[in-house]
């Protein structure tokens, strides 16, 4: 306890008295700027704080580029293969390959490559602020936390099998399960020997099932390129118009 704090009591005799604060000196300095509950520190940052979350924030700006990108990528399996790694692109390249030939090995590295670039960050997270970064890809409704609550526990108990499991074709939380074994001390080398291993092998399933369908879906994604620039300007409307929603909710109150 500071003397300012201590009853005059306690003070001695001859202490003068405790400066009295100016106006406004007191809400200036009694709260820091990254003394935020919605920042996932809970201390004075370090650069690896704040390194850590400028990748969170890039990967967000990265995400919302790429979501309107996608459906015009797609219309090159190859090129959207290489820059995003999904599953739709990666069977579509394995389709493109058997009808007009290619490195398939080249492809399915540059896949692999792909898919688990930007995995480590979210390891790096969960390391450095435990679970309270998981806090914050959990969200605030009941169900999402609820939600969270049983992936966190599965996470727990099954490190390895957990991190495989974002491979599959199931709807699980990728960033809250690699912040969650980070929390958990799981090391970096394992980690990524795990992600890079399973990435491998289920990216090398994606290209062998487009290469077993082959033709038939060279043609979908053909048609599918077709109308994906119609799909784009949707998809931009409704993340404006989202935006514009929670903006004018969010601002400040009308006067009368």
């Amino acid at each position: 306890m500071t003397d300012e704090q201590q009853p005059p009591s306690a003070l001695p005799v001859d202490a003068p008295e405790p400066p009295v604060p100016g106006p406004g000196e007191v809400e200036s300095g009694s709260k820091e700027w990254w003394d935020d509950p919605r920042l996932p520190w809970r201390h004075k940052p370090t650069r690896a704080d704040l390194a850590c979350y400028a990748a969170i924030a890039i990967l967000g700006v990265w995400a919302l580029v790429m979501l309107p990108l996608r459906p015009l990528l797609l219309a090159n399996p190859p090129l959207s293969a290489v820059i995003n790694g999904g599953r739709a692109s990666v069977v579509a390249t394995g389709a493109w390959i058997e009808v007009n030939g290619g490195p398939i090995l080249v492809y399915w590295l540059a896949a692999t490559a792909s898919i688990v670039k930007f995995d480590w960050v979210y390891w790096w997270a969960g390391r450095l602020w435990g679970h309270a970064i998981l806090d914050s890809f959990t969200g605030q409704s009941r169900m999402s936390k609820r939600r969270a609550e049983i992936v966190l526990r599965f996470t727990h108990r099954y490190e390895s099998l957990a991190v495989i499991a974002t491979y599959l074709p199931l709807p699980l939380p990728m960033a809250l399960i690699y912040a969650a074994v980070g929390a958990s001390g799981m090391r970096l080398r394992k980690f990524l020997v795990i992600d890079i291993l399973a990435a491998a092998v289920t990216q090398a399933g994606y290209l062998a099932l487009g290469w077993w369908i082959g033709e038939p879906a060279v043609r979908i994604v053909k048609v599918y390129a077709d109308y994906s620039w119609y799909l784009t300007i949707a998809i931009l409307v409704v993340m404006l118009g989202t935006w514009w929603w929670r903006r004018s909710r969010t601002g400040p109150a009308r006067t009368r």
